[in-house]
């Protein structure tokens, strides 16, 4: 598979994909090179039919303590058009990475380790599992440096955990445990240390890969498109799914007639 740079790394292991941030002399710190090839990563998982499952770590200390400061330059002349484009063009650019988390078509799984701050809170809430080492810390810390958060902890978070947390962590800043995390519903399950928990991570990737790809692909999509659907229109497009995909596949053949012979399925994603 194609993918190299110096932000980001790509280790493939049969049917799983493990993305690597890969500055760990920075504690994974996003640089403003990093949005964009977290954009080029989705892409070599997108175009690899065999990954079923992708995992985001952190190399070295921390998962993530945010954005890297140092390598964002000068702000731009926020009082002339120009300035004030350029700078919406650069913040459109972090949004568009972690949204290519989000919209990558297999389901993602972080795991977190250490520091999940400020955009690592946004690479994680991208995700669709989170698990955590009990080290971890989580914080949206955008209201203690003067800024609101604007690439997409606002946006998902509420998705993930109810409105009264959401609020209290974008309101205050602060950082809160792992086992807080866990209670609120912002990480499923908590391990013992960042070993622990990306080999957790690794086996919660083998049994989602371990299922029809089609079907898992399907019901993620189906999961998505729903959020901004009343339940009639969900169910209908779940509905049409099922007669367009589900229904034509080789992998339900090949799931009945496993079933029939008492053998462990054996799915080729068609």
């Amino acid at each position: 598979m194609e993918f190299d740079c110096s932000t980001l790394s790509l280790d493939v292991s049969g049917h799983v994909a493990t993305l690597w941030l890969d500055r760990p002399d920075k504690l994974n710190a996003i640089s403003f090179d990093m949005w964009g090839d977290f954009i080029r990563a989705m892409d070599a998982v997108t175009a690899n039919e065999e990954i079923r499952a992708v995992v985001i770590a952190g190399r070295g200390k921390s998962f993530c303590v945010g954005i890297d400061l140092a390598s964002l330059g000068s702000t731009p002349d926020l009082s002339t058009t120009s300035g004030c484009l350029e700078q919406l063009k650069h913040t459109q650019l972090c949004q568009d990475g972690i949204t290519a988390i989000a919209r990558c078509p297999v389901p993602v799984i972080a795991a977190i380790h250490s520091h999940c701050l400020g955009a690592g809170v946004d690479l994680a809430t991208a995700c669709d599992i989170r698990i955590a080492a009990k080290d971890a810390q989580f914080g949206v810390r955008e209201t203690k440096i003067g800024i609101v958060a604007d690439v997409g902890t606002l946006q998902r978070l509420p998705g993930v955990v109810s409105a009264g947390q959401v609020a209290e962590l974008a309101y205050t800043g602060k950082d809160i445990s792992a086992a807080r995390a866990e209670k609120i519903g912002l990480v499923n399950d908590v391990y013992e240390d960042a070993e622990a928990v990306y080999e957790a991570a690794l086996a919660l990737a083998g049994e989602i890969a371990a299922n029809a790809p089609l079907a898992v692909r399907g019901t993620k999509f189906v999961l998505q498109q729903s959020e901004g659907m009343s339940t009639e229109q969900s169910l209908l497009l779940n509905g049409l799914w099922t007669m367009v995909s589900s229904l034509k596949s080789n992998d339900l053949k090949e799931a009945m007639q496993a079933f029939i012979e008492k053998r462990p399925a054996s799915f080729s994603g068609s």
